[in-house]
């Protein structure tokens, strides 16, 4: 019995040993593929914060050209002065007054571009002021830098009858 047990002692022994490497050789694999599979993670998460950035930075572009393209419409062309002086003249005459063109000079002091636009605008006072206003107000860079109102003479037309002499600065840019 001796010699059987002894053998079957050597047995379990040589099945612990290789039971014992087999899960050695197991556990290497495995920290190997977990190593692997932890590096794969981290690059996959570099990507893909790698491409949100990517998707923020479209984005700001795109919500930047939409707002360079808003502040390029607020400011005129050097280009279309001449069409942008013919519809105040005509703004004019559909609020009630009439607007004549004095003056039209490049300003070149400062950061920006602009020009100094004289006018003279003609009608009663409620005429006078809506045009000053639609003028000052609209969808361009201007403002108004002096205004002159007086009433025109009785000999010089019907009385009510009132003029404003007013300076603007206008915003312009090249064009594109």
């Amino acid at each position: 019995m001796r010699h059987a047990a002894l053998i079957q002692l050597s047995l379990a022994l040589i099945v612990f040993v290789g039971v014992l490497g087999a899960y050695g050789a197991w556990y290497v694999a495995v920290g190997k593929a977990s190593a692997k599979s932890a590096a794969l993670a981290q690059e996959i998460e570099t990507k893909t914060q790698e491409s949100l950035r990517v998707a923020s930075a479209r984005e700001a572009l795109a919500t930047l050209a939409t707002d360079e393209a808003s502040i390029q419409a607020y400011l005129i062309r050097q280009e279309d002065i001449v069409a942008f002086l013919e519809r105040l003249e005509s703004s004019g005459t559909s609020l009630g007054s009439v607007v004549e063109v004095v003056s039209v000079g490049a300003e070149t002091s400062g950061e920006r571009p602009h020009i100094r636009l004289s006018v003279k605008i003609t009608g009663s006072f409620d005429a006078v002021l809506r045009t000053l206003g639609a003028i000052e107000y609209g969808p361009y860079d201007s403002a108004v830098t002096t205004v002159t109102l007086d009433t025109l003479p009785a000999e010089n037309g019907p009385s009510g009858r009132w003029t404003a002499a007013a300076t603007f600065t206008l915003g312009t840019r090249t064009a594109p």
